[in-house]
């Protein structure tokens, strides 16, 4: 049979459920989801193969201002993203829609997104308001010429096997360029930092939002079995790092243990999981440590 290939590119703004559609749609934690805005800074890809067909969706960071080089990088993941698609994603939140926000990025994407098909994709409609996805739907449609409209709730799985027909059936042909249990293109390293940061982000959703990196220095297969992983965390504020690291240090060994479990699991094996915390003031601001901290083109 033919092999079919391709890569979908999502877009939206920032919450509109992204990462959880990609997670949802590949069936693997791709990539790190929590409720607040910009928890996804780099492009990630998520691999899904049916049969001879395979497709890579490219999950992106939300859109949104740009404040500082943190962002700027975010920004130029989302530009490169539209290069090479042959299809796209436009997620609206439609618990919580933004027209005016929505149509300033579709005003600016939309000149990029030339190479194939965009889908709209009204999404969390199990928290959507009574009676109000039509004329939501038709807004939409006003502002970009959109080839389909899908009417999803990712979190609950509604909507997302025609959304997944759909995208496979506009897939040309073309040998694949993944394994058929590949899932993601994050390497093990660059797996431990996301779900750190995801603990972090859970854990202290509203103490330290944003303002945390993670970089594992050390990743060791020992004699006895164990992975040997050590990560710094670097935060903007003394006051965040003490917030981290607890009092008598529980806070920071309850996040190591948080994610050495999720690891274990993710990894396939046992991981001994040490974590440090440092500060580096205002690093999202620093062009050079956002680069040092791996916000990078690659």
């Amino acid at each position: 049979m033919t092999q079919r290939f391709g890569a979908i590119g999502v877009f939206g703004r920032a919450n509109a459920g992204k990462s959880t559609l990609v997670n949802a749609l590949v069936g693997e934690p791709v990539s790190i989801v929590s409720n607040r805005p910009q928890t996804t800074r780099r492009r990630i890809l998520g691999i899904l193969t049916v049969g001879e067909s395979q497709v890579v969706f490219c999950d992106t960071p939300g859109l949104h201002a740009i404040r500082n080089q943190l962002d700027s990088f975010m920004a130029t993941e989302i530009e490169a993203t539209t290069a090479g698609l042959q299809g796209a994603l436009y997620l609206v939140d439609t618990a919580d829609p933004v027209v005016e926000e929505d149509a300033a990025h579709l005003a600016h994407l939309g000149p990029r997104l030339q190479s194939g098909p965009v889908f709209l994709v009204l999404n969390k409609i199990d928290r959507a308001e009574a009676g109000t996805l039509d004329d939501l739907e038709q807004r939409y449609l006003g502002l970009f010429p959109f080839q389909k409209v899908f009417r999803i709730s990712a979190r609950e799985g509604e909507g997302l096997p025609a959304l997944q027909e759909s995208l496979l059936a506009i897939l040309p042909e073309g040998p694949h360029a993944y394994a058929p249990d590949d899932y993601t293109s994050l390497t093990e390293r660059e797996i431990v930092e996301e779900v750190i940061r995801e603990v972090l982000l859970h854990r202290y959703s509203h103490e330290v939002p944003h303002a945390v990196a993670v970089v594992v220095e050390e990743f060791k297969e020992r004699e006895n079995g164990k992975t040997f992983i050590a990560a710094q965390l670097y935060l903007e504020k003394e006051n965040h790092k003490k917030i981290v690291i607890g009092k008598n240090g529980e806070g920071i060994k309850t996040v190591g243990a948080m994610a050495r479990e999720k690891l274990n699991q993710l990894l396939g094996r046992d991981i001994f999981l040490q974590l440090w915390v440092k500060v580096r003031p205002n690093w999202r601001k620093s062009k050079e440590w956002v680069r040092r901290l791996g916000y990078q083109r690659r």
